[in-house]
């Protein structure tokens, strides 16, 4: 992996962690992690720090590998949503508009 790109993503762990990178960016961050080992395993260490640190103040267990793993899962299944949720909206604006166009064509020449 080029480590430029691996530069890129990792100024975005923090906000990925925390809920706060979406769309575009957060797949693209996803799918480097999914590719890269080296960007995975900071990736897991700064998850570790972070919610480690949280569930010691709240009295948490301290699975946290398994806890990652899901997260990333979770992200992933969240993203395939998004997919199919933008596919259904373009097919839905499509239609529409194929049916607006219909009655705007025949109103014309009718």
């Amino acid at each position: 992996m080029d480590f430029m790109d691996c530069r890129y993503y990792r100024k975005n762990y923090s906000r990925f962690l925390n809920g706060k990178l979406e769309g575009k960016e957060r797949r693209l961050l996803l799918r480097h992690i999914n590719e890269c080992a080296e960007c995975r395993e900071e990736l897991r260490i700064q998850y570790l720090m972070q919610e480690g640190m949280r569930r010691l103040e709240h009295g948490g267990t301290l699975d946290i590998n398994s806890d990652f793993e899901r997260m990333l899962f979770d992200v992933q299944k969240e993203i395939s949503h998004e997919r199919r949720r933008g596919l259904f909206l373009r097919v839905v604006m499509t239609v529409c508009l194929g049916v607006s166009y219909y009655f705007l064509v025949k109103g014309i020449l009718g």
